[in-house]
């Protein structure tokens, strides 16, 4: 009784991901998306101020006598690090912006070139009927009357996957959005870990802001391959728990419990695939 439930509510989660996936930051949570740019453009001032501090003391470090500070090679790179730093830092919101859009570009591509175009792996699936017919659907009947209890294991049986199926669906969506609002965490502050390009002694700061915010980004990637190897195993499953016998102590909901359970399981296995999308990531990319 809960099987279509569950097909609607995993049709949903997968559907509702691949739309996320496939959204840019503003078109995602505008308002949030518009509270990011603020604080963004908030942090620029004090990243300036930082960038002047950063200068100096690069200037400090790099030049060991007043002498030196007059060759006009070492004064010319010193005033390019100090430019385009200056420049990151006032394009900070734009530059994270056009990693995301990059990465989402990529990732369409990728669904486009797959053929799933809408992440719905369960689009037109029905569940079975699996009442029962006939002579056996009125002795199916008059064994409930006279024995109510036998209807319990599988209502709870049903119910504990239907929750299971609730958790699950939560979960994967938790896991997309959350990523998001990972990115709006980096977009927000990106001038701070810019403007440490400003010296040579800090620059790998930014370096590795770049890097993990491209990682953040890439993980879009990932959940994608994720829903569509997904998308092609659901076609022919390799496990399928109806052959295995496990539920015939329930009697006749055995077939049900076997098909909402083979259910679950392949959702927990995508879930484990993509709840390892930041790991894949960064073995493949190595961010």
């Amino acid at each position: 009784m809960f099987i279509q439930s569950i097909l609607d509510l995993f049709s949903f989660a997968t559907e509702t991901s691949y739309n996320f996936l496939t959204q840019d930051l503003t078109a995602f949570a505008p308002n949030v998306a518009l509270a990011m740019e603020n604080i963004n453009n908030g942090l620029q001032a004090f990243s300036y101020a930082l960038l002047v501090i950063l200068t100096l003391w690069n200037v400090v470090r790099t030049a060991g006598s007043y002498v030196e500070l007059k060759r006009p090679e070492h004064v010319f790179k010193l005033f390019v690090r100090f430019i385009l730093t200056k420049y990151s830092i006032a394009v900070a919101w734009r530059l994270v912006n056009g990693i995301f859009m990059i990465a989402g570009a990529l990732i369409t591509k990728v669904f486009t070139t797959s053929g799933l175009t809408d992440g719905n792996m369960w689009a037109g699936v029905t569940a079975p009927n699996f009442d029962d017919t006939g002579i056996l659907k009125i002795i199916s009947t008059i064994m409930a009357v006279v024995n109510p209890l036998s209807q319990i294991p599988s209502l709870l049986l049903g119910l504990i996957g239907f929750i299971v199926a609730v958790v699950l669906s939560v979960t994967l969506l938790l896991t997309v959005i959350g990523r998001f609002f990972k990115i709006y965490l980096f977009a927000a502050l990106s001038p701070i870990p810019l403007a440490t390009f400003g010296s040579e002694s800090t620059h790998s700061i930014g370096q590795n802001f770049l890097k993990s915010f491209a990682g953040v980004s890439l993980e879009g990637l990932t959940i994608g391959l994720a829903l569509i190897v997904f998308s092609a195993y659901c076609q022919s499953p390799v496990i399928d728990l109806s052959g295995l016998g496990i539920f015939q102590w329930i009697g006749d909901a055995a077939e049900e419990m076997a098909y909402m359970y083979s259910l679950i399981f392949n959702m927990l296995l995508l879930l484990g695939i993509i709840k390892g999308a930041d790991q894949v990531t960064h073995r493949i990319f190595g961010m």
